[in-house]
């Protein structure tokens, strides 16, 4: 899709230094790719994790030093 917008020219010109992106249109979608990235991310750690897990989420057996002595080499 072809648009026209006005964009902060000297912004533009410092992510494509600090990317390496050589085109506008490259660094436009870039920018465009990390802000829906970040956005995914920010609504995913919003939400609580475990919603639907009820009682223990480890298992009250679960012992990890006696994991770790039985991994150790004789």
């Amino acid at each position: 899709m072809k648009t026209t917008i006005e964009l902060d020219e000297s912004k533009l010109k410092r992510v494509m230094k600090l990317t390496g992106i050589k085109t506008r249109k490259k660094a436009i979608e870039f920018a465009l790719s990390e802000a829906e990235r970040i956005a995914k991310i920010n609504k995913l750690f919003s939400q609580p994790f475990f919603q639907d897990i009820k009682g223990d989420i480890v298992d009250p057996d679960y012992d990890p030093i006696n994991l770790r002595n039985l991994e150790k080499p004789s």
